[in-house]
């Protein structure tokens, strides 16, 4: 299947616009006039303990509530946490204690929340335990909102493709399984809207230790598919951007960097009728446009 022009891409989005204007249902997610809003955070890394090096652990709690606060104020239809919600506790009890304490946090925004699994979020946790102690849906899965489709990707399986367990995983060390790239595979074949990819580990980045180590065979699925306009991915605290056959893969930077709010990192994200999507950058993370041509 070749790969799906911007052109198509701002055709398909404009017909499902049209027919939202129509009264028909399009999606499980609000839709602003003729553009669909979310917000992004990744990393908070949330933990009751002193600051290490750059990460102000406890300072992520004030973080959340502030791009809270501004996700609610603008209403995006929905927001995501990219992953490393918390950091690793001592104990399960003092990890469940961290989680609970920002979960509450990333609650008050009144609308779907959705959540990727970072290697921190399962250092001490199951990712059994994880989902059981917070809104988290599956370890992966796809949802549509507006005129867009929008895949939850899940990368921390070893290298045999077994889960992380509590202090049984490398975090250099991260994979995609058969069996969730089989997924995508065929999630991705069966829509036709324009699609966003949300991960934790970087897809871009094979050969970076931040990337996922067989992050060539996920993209290939992706370009095959046609669809797929952008990857959201955090893990790497520093940020980045690459496009690499058509499709922009944006690392945002973490919320745990640097003390107090003027150090916050949050986003919300546009994606137009045009085919542009821009993305509004807060505190220490840069405002970008991806280019609709």
């Amino acid at each position: 299947m070749s790969r799906t022009t911007r052109r198509q891409w701002v055709k398909q989005v404009t017909g499902l616009v049209a027919m939202a204007a129509a009264g028909r249902s399009i999606g499980a997610d609000a839709v602003k006039g003729d553009d669909l809003t979310f917000g992004v955070i990744t990393d908070a890394h949330y933990a009751d303990r002193d600051t290490a090096g750059t990460r102000h652990y406890r300072d992520s709690k004030a973080k959340v509530r502030q791009a809270v606060d501004a996700f609610i104020e603008a209403e995006p239809a929905f927001c995501v946490h990219l992953g490393d919600l918390v950091d690793k506790g001592e104990t399960v009890e003092a990890e469940l204690s961290y989680l609970a304490t920002i979960e509450a946090e990333y609650a008050r925004f009144p609308g779907p929340r959705h959540y990727v699994f970072g290697n921190h979020d399962v250092a001490t946790l199951t990712k059994a335990q994880y989902l059981e102690n917070c809104a988290a849906r599956e370890r992966y899965y796809s949802f549509d909102g507006g005129g867009f489709h929008f895949v939850v990707l899940d990368a921390c399986y070893n290298e045999d493709e077994s889960d992380y367990e509590p202090g049984a995983f490398t975090w250099t060390e991260t994979y995609i399984p058969t069996r969730e790239r089989e997924w995508l595979r065929e999630d991705l074949a069966v829509t036709d809207l324009p699609t966003v990819v949300l991960a934790h580990q970087r897809l871009d980045g094979d050969d970076d230790p931040h990337g996922v180590r067989n992050a060539a065979l996920t993209r290939e699925i992706l370009e095959a598919s046609g669809q797929v306009r952008a990857v959201f991915q955090g893990h790497d605290h520093r940020g980045a951007h690459n496009v690499i056959e058509g499709i922009d893969y944006v690392t945002l930077r973490a919320v745990v960097e640097g003390p107090g709010l003027e150090n916050n990192a949050y986003t919300l994200v546009y994606l137009d009728v045009e085919g542009g999507i821009e993305i509004h950058g807060h505190g220490r993370q840069e405002s970008l446009t991806l280019a609709a041509d």
